[in-house]
């Protein structure tokens, strides 16, 4: 039933699309198995947290999933595409621990990249599959870090938050996500200071990449509509999401929840696209993920929707974990396959493809 809540309204496309939108690229987890392991024996959450298998994609990682991807094609010659949503930075831990974790300092993310060994030729690796058409860089946000919360914790002394500051990883030591969600707020006058970081990370993603997004989506599903009107005077087209925006409140966890449906259109001429089927392994790794993604590409189909699939990057992830990729891949390959064999004429596309459909100007 909740498949077919999220897809009886909004606008209806002619022909059969298939996007796959995958977060966190370029942002930081957990730096090495290492660093894990030093998490394990401190006794932090790890069983109920990402940070048990995400990590920046390694060279050999995007090798597995490139390959991937150009393998799987639609009947028109189009590789399977990932819109891959874009983290443009990582804190800058030396800075922000001589500034006796006072103030903020950040780095590209490509800087952060050369930090690790087997990470080192990612950035190049990108760029050919950009123009391979595999993957579509789109704008995910400047860190995907509540930073002053972070900051003020750090600055309380806390114990695993310093232990973690220390390996290089931002991780709270709990299961929370309270230092993930970047534009979330303690008081509305947080608002402007986000303003300022959004126009930067837009600036960043435009210089790396040669092209401006046309597409957003807020870290964890959340951002205050406040930020809309200059996302929209920099390019952005399209917001990405689930069903419902979760709309900061000033209490962390306790949203407004904002209803969107597929093309519906604001009063700023932004377009809402909205994810309709999960594939997930890496976070419920004993449930049925096909089985399941199938089923909401199905009921998506019959409603005249894309099929949107959210899979976040760490679900293509071996740095930490091998089997952890290997699931991934092996998930995504049956479910394209299972639907080119069910659905011949299916299309693969990217979000940023979504602007001609939807008549965007």
């Amino acid at each position: 039933m909740s498949a077919h809540i999220n897809n009886y309204r909004g606008k209806k496309l002619h022909g059969r699309f298939l996007i796959i939108e995958s977060d966190d690229w370029g942002a930081i987890r957990t730096p090495s198995r290492y660093a894990l392991e030093a998490f394990k024996n401190k006794g932090l959450d790890l069983p109920n947290s990402v940070y048990k298998n995400d990590s920046l994609a390694s060279n050999e990682d995007l090798d597995a999933l490139f390959n991937l991807l150009q393998s799987l094609r639609d009947n028109s010659g189009n590789p399977l595409k990932l819109t891959a949503n874009v983290i443009m930075a990582n804190p800058d831990f030396k800075k922000i621990k001589a500034a006796d974790f006072k103030t903020f300092y950040f780095e590209d993310f490509r800087s952060t990249l050369l930090h690790y060994p087997q990470h080192d030729q990612s950035f190049s690796r990108w760029q050919k599959a950009i123009t391979d058409g595999l993957f579509m860089p789109q704008f995910h946000g400047r860190e995907h870090l509540q930073y002053n919360r972070w900051l003020k914790v750090l600055q309380a002394g806390n114990e695993d938050a310093l232990f973690c500051f220390n390996l290089g990883a931002t991780y709270s030591g709990l299961k929370d996500y309270s230092f993930m969600e970047a534009y979330d707020w303690d008081s509305p006058t947080d608002v402007e200071e986000q303003k300022k970081v959004v126009l930067e990370g837009l600036r960043m993603f435009e210089n790396v990449f040669g092209f401006k997004s046309k597409s957003f989506i807020a870290p964890c599903y959340n951002w205050d509509s406040a930020l809309e009107p200059l996302l929209q005077a920099n390019g952005v087209k399209i917001i990405q999401g689930i069903r419902y925006q979760l709309k900061p409140t000033g209490c962390f966890d306790n949203y407004q929840r904002m209803p969107h449906s597929f093309g519906e259109i604001n009063q700023l001429g932004l377009a809402y696209n909205v994810r309709n089927c999960f594939l997930e392994p890496s976070m419920l790794p004993a449930k049925d993920w096909v089985d399941s993604c199938l089923a909401q590409i199905a009921t998506a189909f019959l409603w005249q929707k894309p099929a949107v699939i959210c899979s976040h990057r760490i679900n293509y992830i071996g740095y930490i974990d091998k089997g952890n990729r290997e699931r991934g891949l092996r998930d995504l390959k049956t479910i394209i396959r299972k639907v080119q064999s069910k659905w011949p004429d299916v299309q693969f596309i990217s979000t940023d493809q979504l602007d001609e459909m939807l008549a965007l100007k």
